[in-house]
């Protein structure tokens, strides 16, 4: 069954809200305090199987309007959307840590001014999914207009980023990048076969969640280059570990998009989920302050019952945070230039 355009965007937009959501409940089964190790709590391992390579699909699946725009406009574009609220909130980030340590008398840990100014200008630790995205934005991009031909630029850019250096997220989810790219010019032929497409990739989904487990996050386990350029010789370390993470990321991210095409209602429900996915952006960077900076140093839940806290309390607690953040996010958008300046969203 083929969906109306308005209807497609609203779909997708809930399913942004959801994956916004899960991030949150992730983290707040990574941060907050619990007296459990998170990377193995059943929960988080499920949602870290999926919840980035599922954003990194969804902005592949946006991306072709941007090949219409030309390389200075693109660049300008996509600077003050991703590259400036990063800087932004790296020195929000900054301050407020050093605001926080002031006050606990660790200031001694802000003491080389040299490593602090190089986190606030190339902020990987601060908001890294932002420049992670606008990387991934940019050689795309790039490997189109200079080669034409989709599918050369797709292995040539992958290609690269296997063996060039700094480039250990985008070993990770470029390749989503590019199956949302492929997803979106096929998507006509995927909604023919959207049921048998859902359950084939819900089964492949659900049989890798039986072999994947929370060390496997490209937090934990790396993927380094591929071929070491000294020595001229291949590198396969966590090799088997990362197809594996790619393979579990493709499936789950295609298994959502197909079950939220198939469920979604124009109801109050998807209504909420749409406008929660318009501000992805703006409550993942609003999130860092409420919850891994306030959150984790004032609630501490270290006797409660896992699954009580892991089911119950922190997606609870991730509703909260998205009502916070919707309140501020409303706050900020009074101003046209803090809403630049904060969310990279211009007027």
């Amino acid at each position: 069954m083929e969906i109306q355009k308005n209807q497609r965007i609203e779909y997708i937009d809930a399913l942004k809200g959801f994956a916004i959501f899960c991030v949150l409940w992730g983290h707040s089964l990574q941060y907050l305090k619990n007296g459990y190790d998170f990377l193995h709590n059943p929960v988080f391992e499920f949602i870290y199987s999926f919840h980035m390579p599922l954003f990194f699909v969804i902005s592949g699946f946006f991306f072709r309007s941007s090949l219409k725009q030309s390389f200075k406009d693109f660049l300008y574009k996509k600077s003050i959307q991703l590259l400036l609220p990063c800087i932004v909130w790296a020195l929000v980030f900054y301050i407020t840590g050093l605001l926080t340590a002031i006050v606990e008398g660790n200031e001694h840990l802000f003491s080389n001014w040299i490593e602090d100014l190089k986190q606030i200008l190339f902020p990987a630790r601060w908001v890294w999914f932002l420049k992670e995205l606008f990387v991934s934005y940019f050689f795309v991009y790039v490997f189109l207009k200079l080669l034409k031909k989709k599918w050369l630029a797709c292995v040539l850019s992958m290609s690269a980023v296997l063996v060039l250096p700094f480039c250990e997220m985008q070993r990770a989810y470029l390749p989503m990048f590019w199956a949302g790219v492929y997803l979106k010019d096929n998507y006509q032929f995927v909604l023919k076969y959207a049921k048998q497409t859902l359950i084939i990739s819900g089964i492949i989904f659900a049989i890798c969640l039986f072999f994947w487990e929370g060390n496997y996050t490209v937090y934990i386990t790396g993927f380094p280059k591929l071929i070491k350029v000294r020595e001229l010789t291949l590198n396969p370390t966590n090799i088997n570990i990362s197809v594996f993470r790619l393979f579990i990321g493709l499936c789950g991210s295609l298994f959502w998009f197909m079950l939220f095409e198939r469920i979604f209602r124009n109801n109050v429900f998807f209504s909420c989920l749409a406008k929660t996915g318009v501000n992805t952006l703006a409550i993942y960077l609003l999130q860092r302050l409420i919850l891994e900076d306030w959150m984790n140093r004032t609630i501490d839940f270290q006797n409660m019952n896992l699954w009580i806290y892991s089911l119950l309390v922190t997606p609870l607690i991730s509703l909260v945070i998205i009502l916070i953040s919707y309140f501020l996010i409303k706050i900020v958008q009074k101003n046209k230039y803090a809403e630049m300046l904060l969310f990279g969203k211009q007027r």
